[in-house]
């Protein structure tokens, strides 16, 4: 009777092992064949590469638009996909998938950082930020972007802390990075939007314009509107209005083209909430993807398992029962 009892046991148990196994091999998962930690320019002749939820060209496209080319990927893991090929799995915006190796270059960490740097415009600046880590010191990268990881051994930098910022970078998801080179500091990369806040009227011409692309600093703004002040002062030299006084008739005639400019104003309103709604359901259909990904591949398993389990269980109670 025991003997019969293993028997049955260990012929369940092969079952589940081989299902939850097939399961897997058959391009079920995003596990990758093996982790790897490396990285690649994205170069391709369709001028940018897609990512897919697996190692499949007829897989799930988890971006919206292309990645462009000249965009750093960090190559967590590698995966034989299923045109033979390989694939480098990856996270970009937060979600985790396949790009095809045929549209990668290689590339060290520095080169992937200066490629990024002049495809997406970054610039020497001159101005000083403060630290803002709430009471914690913020973290360092080796790059304009977390996926360059932070800089090892560095504890970041201390919050209050007014650092320089040398080179600025608007990353391709929309966050301002800036490079510090202040002596004493952990060199690297802060993100300005999240850990930093624009102190210092220090500026160079072209800093306010690239800290006042990012419209989540308050601050920065306020270091824009300087220059603003300084323009006023052609309005002091109403010399010319003078002049004019012949010409005062047609100066009655431009008038009219004041009546014709309501109407940009009230055809941009709708524009900007229809960009909003746009957003809104391109971010809703982004995060859709992730969760149709995540939730898929889990389920068999846990199923597939828990069935099995239950089976030995009932067998265990009926084999018990008929040995009283």
């Amino acid at each position: 009777m025991k003997r019969r009892l293993g028997t049955v046991l260990a012929i369940l148990l092969c079952i589940i092992v081989t299902a939850v196994s097939v399961y897997a091999d058959d391009g079920k998962s995003q596990n990758p064949d093996y982790a790897t930690d490396y990285y690649m320019i994205v170069q391709s002749a369709q001028g940018g590469a897609d990512i897919y939820d697996e190692a499949d060209p007829k897989g799930i496209k988890l971006n919206e638009g292309q990645i462009p080319n000249g965009t750093a990927i960090h190559v967590l893991g590698e995966k034989d996909g299923t045109d033979g090929k390989k694939w480098a799995y990856t996270q970009y915006h937060g979600m985790n998938g396949y790009i095809p190796m045929d549209d990668l270059d290689p590339a060290s960490r520095a080169d992937a950082v200066n490629e990024e740097y002049r495809t997406f415009g970054g610039k020497d600046v001159d101005f000083e930020v403060k630290i803002q880590g709430n009471g914690g010191n913020v973290p360092v990268y080796n790059g304009p972007g977390e996926k360059f990881d932070e800089v090892s051994g560095a504890d970041g930098i201390a919050d209050g802390t007014s650092v320089h910022i040398s080179q600025y970078m608007r990353g391709e998801d929309g966050t301002n990075w800036g490079k510090t080179d202040t002596d004493g500091v952990t060199q690297g990369w802060l993100n300005l939007d999240r850990d930093t806040d624009y102190v210092n009227e220090n500026v160079s011409g072209d800093a306010p314009e690239a800290a006042g692309t990012s419209g989540n600093v308050p601050a920065a703004a306020d270091i824009v509107t300087p220059t603003p002040e300084a323009t006023p002062t052609p309005k002091t030299t109403p010399t010319p209005e003078a002049t004019p006084t012949e010409e005062a008739t047609p100066t009655p005639e431009a008038t009219p083209t004041e009546e014709a400019t309501p109407t940009p104003e009230e055809t941009e309103k709708p524009a900007s909430t229809e960009d909003k709604e746009s957003d809104d359901k391109q971010s809703q259909k982004t995060s859709g993807k992730n969760v149709k990904a995540d939730s898929g591949m889990k389920n068999p398993v846990i199923w597939i398992s828990g069935i099995g389990i239950i089976v030995i269980i009932i067998l265990l109670i009926y084999f018990l029962k008929k040995k009283k």
